[in-house]
């Protein structure tokens, strides 16, 4: 491979958005991926952009759902940075030119933002077509990965075979651990690889135990088995219901974890169905279900299930790795001494430290969009600490 300034090792959001910025920084760039990760399956992202929301306000929310766990400046930096997505991005708006808001777990406002409620895989689409003959893209997956103190550059391998390349920088975007898990809704090929190759650098890492779960993962049809179904509905009408049909999660803006904890305490007293719980979106009006949660109404109209009528068999699945890399606000990952690893960056799920213990809803993908665009920008400088 011809040498290049920058390597992007991930091929989701936070990747393809490092690979943006650096690009438009002037670095020639490379990228790595065997797949997109989870990002296609974002549906919304949060921007404080309502009438009755704040930085302030979304920060709030995000400290208090992490559990003691978040690292301030991080948390600063996305909700401040957040709000410039909306100057970048065409967000849906209702026909008064507001904006189109759903309610996730954890904010105590309507925040989430979309572009046809696919907003994932619009944006991937985009920044894949506005990067296309800009950025070396190779097909595969980094095995090994060094840095050569002489050069100031980086060594990589590619799988089994002699496919190697040397790189000023590198943006390590390759997503959490959560496809190791037998029931998840994550791509097998999420299995923490990009935090073992950075720590056999001397990178630090954080949290590692912390695991959230996504509270309505279907357990049932077979082929909808591990496909989450979006918590928003709880804030249209839906509700959670036990095998005698009974109502039991008392606060609809509880966060996931404790959702997820009122599911599995239904199970272990026996009022759960098959290990999970009927999510009910029957309450839900046919209009809002036809429109904003059109996708789920078909996956599930395919499966010979109509959500207008019949509940959704659903559990808590791993979703989100919460721990991860230790960084600095420009993305630079750190050593245990909280020194730099020279030419190191990295974002997305791949990073510890933002969401604290537990993620409010939306805020994945605006962690991706925010800390992708950092990560390619510093990495740009070629800045070595």
């Amino acid at each position: 491979m011809p040498p290049v300034d920058v390597l992007v090792i991930g091929g989701g959001l936070a990747g393809w958005r490092a690979a943006e910025a650096a690009v438009k920084a002037g670095a020639s760039v490379a990228l790595v991926a065997n797949g997109a990760g989870n990002s296609p399956d974002i549906h919304a992202i949060n921007v404080p952009v309502g009438a009755d929301d704040s930085v302030d306000l979304f920060m709030e929310d995000t400290l208090r759902s992490g559990r003691g766990g978040c690292e301030r400046e991080l948390v600063e930096v996305l909700c401040r940075e957040s709000v410039k997505l909306a100057e970048e991005f065409p967000f849906d708006r209702n026909q008064d030119g507001s904006y189109k808001l759903l309610q996730p777990l954890g904010c105590s406002v309507p925040r989430c933002v979309s572009i046809d409620h696919k907003i994932g895989a619009w944006a991937l689409a985009k920044i894949r077509r506005e990067l296309d003959g800009k950025v070396q893209l190779i097909k595969g997956r980094v095995t090994a990965l060094s840095f050569n103190s002489q050069l100031s550059a980086f060594n990589f391998q590619l799988g089994d075979v002699d496919a190697a390349g040397e790189v000023r920088s590198v943006v390590i975007a390759t997503g959490g651990w959560c496809g190791k898990y037998e029931f998840s809704d994550n791509p097998p090929e999420l299995r923490g690889d990009g935090i073992d190759m950075a720590v056999k650098l001397g990178a630090a890492t954080r949290d590692m135990d912390a695991v959230q779960y996504e509270p309505t993962v279907a357990l049932a049809p077979e082929q909808l088995r591990c496909i989450p179904v979006i918590t928003t509905m709880l804030f249209e009408g839906a509700t959670f219901r036990n095998k005698d049909g009974e109502e039991f999660l008392r606060d609809k803006h509880a966060n996931k974890d404790e959702v997820s904890r009122a599911i599995f305490a239904e199970v272990k007293a026996g009022r759960g169905v098959d290990g999970g719980v009927w999510f009910d979106a029957t309450g839900v009006p046919a209009e809002i279900l036809d429109s904003v949660y059109a996708d789920t109404v078909g996956r599930y109209a395919a499966a010979g299930v109509d959500i207008h009528k019949e509940p959704m068999l659903v559990a808590p699945a791993p979703h989100t790795s919460l721990g991860g890399l230790v960084i600095d606000a420009r993305c630079r990952v750190l050593k245990p001494d909280g020194s730099p690893i020279p030419g190191l960056f990295a974002a997305g799920e791949v990073v510890g430290g933002i969401h604290g213990f537990n993620r409010i809803g939306g805020n994945a993908g605006t962690e991706t969009l925010v800390f992708g665009k950092i990560a390619g920008e510093q990495a740009a400088k070629g800045e070595l600490g």
